[in-house]
Parts: C-alpha cells; structure tokens; sequence
C-alpha cells in the first residue's frame, strides 16, 4: 500500500486547497498521514528569551489541530484506519516534514501553496520550494484556485 503525506498548514485556504484532492488522485488504496508542524519561535523581551507557544499549551494547540486534521480526513472519504494525523512542535518545520517522509517510506507528499505572487513570491525560501529540493519522495504541489 502507498503512503501519502499531506503537509498542512492550519489556516482556512490550506485546508480547503486540500479538500480538493479526492478529486485529484485516489486516496483510498493508501495509508494517509495528514501532519502539520506548529513552528516554536524564539523572542527576545527585555534581553530574557521567550519560547512561544509554551509547552504547558501545546496540549490544547494539539487537540485543535487535531480536530482540524480529522475533518479533512472525513471531507477527502478515507476510512479512519487509513489515516494518521499528527501535530508536531518543532523550531525547525522543514527539517521535521522531511524527517518524518523517510521515517514513513513515504511515496507522495501533498503541499498545499499559499500563490504569492509580485515581491512576495519572488525569493524561493518557501516551505514548498524546501520540499521540491530535498524531499525523499515525490511532491504534488496544489495551489489555490482563484
């Protein structure tokens, strides 16, 4: 069985960007790993560091994204024992999504982009262009459809 990865960030145009892929390609002779990386930060106030989100938070960040990542399972038709979803905490989301595609022997990772364009789009620093370059798999990049 093939083992799909989709890469999720938590926001609105992500989520439905991915609903859109049952469309897309078939997903139910597949393991399904849905996973998202929240991003710890690291601020600097009144010369102290200051990691945010503290640890005593992740619990609840975790249940909400969690609860996010099962209604797109159920919004894509996949059965709950082909799907895994997962929410990590690391400071370094590339590196973890990478990481975690070897430790799956994943055959396709799905990236749902946000499309900028003009300025914003133009230095190639993004998440999805970090995947295209060092990814172990193959990467179907989804952008948004006007």
């Amino acid at each position: 069985m093939k083992n799909y990865v989709l890469c999720a960030s938590l926001d609105e145009e992500s989520i439905n960007t991915l609903k859109k892929l049952k469309n897309d390609i078939e997903l139910k002779q597949a393991n399904i790993h849905i996973i998202t990386v929240i991003e710890k930060q690291i601020y600097t106030v009144d010369l102290s560091p200051y990691v945010y989100p503290v640890e005593n938070q992740f619990p609840a960040i975790e249940a909400s994204a969690l609860n996010l990542l099962n209604s797109l399972a159920q919004e894509l038709g996949v059965e709950k024992d082909q799907v895994t979803c997962k929410c990590f905490f690391e400071y370094d989301r590339e590196k973890k999504v990478k990481e975690y595609l070897d430790e799956v022997h994943a055959d396709l990772a799905v990236v749902a982009t946000r499309g900028k364009h003009g300025v914003a789009g133009f230095f190639s620093s993004s998440f999805t262009d970090y995947l295209c370059k060092f990814s172990p798999c193959d990467i179907l990049v989804m952008r948004p459809r006007k």
